[in-house]
């Protein structure tokens, strides 16, 4: 950020750890294999593919060897080496992505994914385990655990998964540090920073659990010193998917290089992860008869409050259940409806989760004003971008809500205006209340909005 420094780039630039991340995007985004992958890395190294300015200038050295060998032996994915002394930390500052692609799958078939996509470049087990725990804290904060809460359920179940996976008993010990839940109370001293993949996890988490912004996190990262880029890089990535990107100083964000391309990958590995949840997972349960989702991530239904107390806690007990930590509420106060946020943050701190509650208000069965609209959507999207899931819901849960769950279909995963109306009437068939309500949205104005959204 201050520019020209240990590589002489300008403001702005990223390294190595972000070219094979954005590298890993671009393979899921484009319906994912492991040959895609070794190949994106390739054209990364040897044609400057997904670099911040037109050529490479920082490669770890098990890395290199890595896409030496797959560029001599057409076909070969699984090049790195399998030595002890190639747990360098070249995977696991690049594996982020993995967050988001098939993330419910069974323990044994989400590490054999995470152990073939760190063996591109590092095939060690030790290297694939400390990915798999990276991976299991991510999922965690993604889940909405605050950063303490996350690293006490990982010294809680992963022990077990270990010994599920059967993972080498030589290797264990090279995880008990992390493990033991003493992490956070080590000196920053007894925190080494370089270039071993154990090191820069447990730096990574260091930081994590002893800092309480992105900005402080990300710079005592890089201020354990030695390999900067990655430990930032690995830390920023957990701190990212729990503070978010308003979180990220603006004077940071604004001299990004390459700023559009990333959001726009972003937003194309999104789609990407989201068709093939679908195409590889039955749709989730509907936590409540008058509910469905849109997409793995967007549920639709009626006003999960009401006036008995009991009936208002089963119904967001059932949501927090489904996994659902954003709620989008598109009632007025004119329709004196009973509110429901305190109770919902009481349920979520019962649970150890962060609950939001967004209120963009509509008038009932009418159509949103633009600058409503686009405020609901940009929220919406950022909810899904950091991998949370979201409820829309007005007061019955069809025309307002089905007006903007059609158009973020539209503007988000790139359906025409018929298609999401389509898709949204498809779902309703399975909610409870479609012979009092067979279609939704609504009114033709609202089915128009839809068409005609762009």
């Amino acid at each position: 950020m201050r520019a020209f420094g240990t590589h002489n780039q300008p403001a702005g630039t990223w390294s190595d750890d972000a070219s094979l991340t954005f590298c890993l995007a671009e393979t899921i985004a484009d319906g994912f294999t492991l040959g895609k992958l070794a190949q994106n890395c390739c054209r990364w190294y040897f044609e400057n593919f997904w670099t911040p300015h037109g050529r490479v200038f920082d490669i770890g050295v098990t890395t290199r060897e890595a896409l030496q060998r797959i560029k001599q032996k057409p076909g070969l994915v699984r090049a790195g080496g399998t030595d002890e002394y190639c747990n360098g930390n070249g995977s696991l500052m690049r594996i982020l992505p993995l967050a988001f692609y098939q993330p419910t799958a069974p323990l044994a078939q989400r590490f054999q994914l995470i152990y073939d996509v760190s063996a591109v470049t590092h095939g060690h087990v030790r290297s694939a385990v400390a990915c798999f725990l990276y991976l299991e804290m991510a999922g965690y904060l993604l889940a909405g655990h605050p950063p303490e809460q996350a690293y006490e359920l990982l010294c809680q179940k992963a022990p077990a998964q270990l010994a599920e996976l059967n993972i080498p008993a030589g290797e264990l010990p090279h995880f008990e540090r992390i493990l033991s839940g003493r992490l956070p109370t080590l000196s920053e001293k007894a925190i080494d920073s370089g270039g071993y993949v154990m090191h820069t996890l447990e730096a990574a988490f260091w930081c994590l659990l002893r800092y309480n912004t992105f900005a402080a996190t990300v710079l005592a990262a890089v201020n354990l010193g030695d390999d900067t880029d990655t430990t930032g890089a690995v830390a920023g990535g957990l701190a990212g998917l729990y503070y978010g990107e308003a979180a990220i100083p603006v004077e940071w964000r604004q001299v990004l290089v390459r700023r559009p391309d990333i959001e726009d990958l972003a937003w194309r590995m999104q789609t990407a992860t989201i068709t093939s949840a679908a195409s590889v997972a039955s749709p989730p349960p509907r936590p409540l008869p008058n509910s469905y989702w849109a997409t793995p991530s967007v549920l639709g239904c009626e006003y999960p409050g009401d006036l008995s107390y009991d009936v208002a806690r089963a119904k967001l007990t059932a949501l927090l259940d489904a996994g659902i930590t954003d709620f989008f509420d598109l009632t007025e106060l004119r329709d004196k409806m009973k509110p429901y946020e305190q109770l919902l943050q009481k349920l979520a701190a019962e649970r150890g989760l962060t609950a939001r509650y967004h209120r963009f208000g509509i008038r009932d069965v009418q159509v949103p004003t633009p600058e409503v609209l686009e405020s609901v959507l940009a929220e919406l999207a950022a909810t899904v971008a950091a991998g949370r899931k979201a409820v829309v819901h007005c007061w019955g849960g069809v025309g307002r809500t089905g007006t903007i769950i059609g158009c973020y279909l539209v503007r988000h995963h790139q359906l025409t205006g018929e298609q999401a109306l389509q898709h949204i009437m498809q779902e309703w068939q399975g909610v409870a209340k479609i012979h009092l309500k067979p279609n939704s949205p609504e009114t033709e104005a609202q089915c128009e909005l839809v068409k005609n959204f762009r």
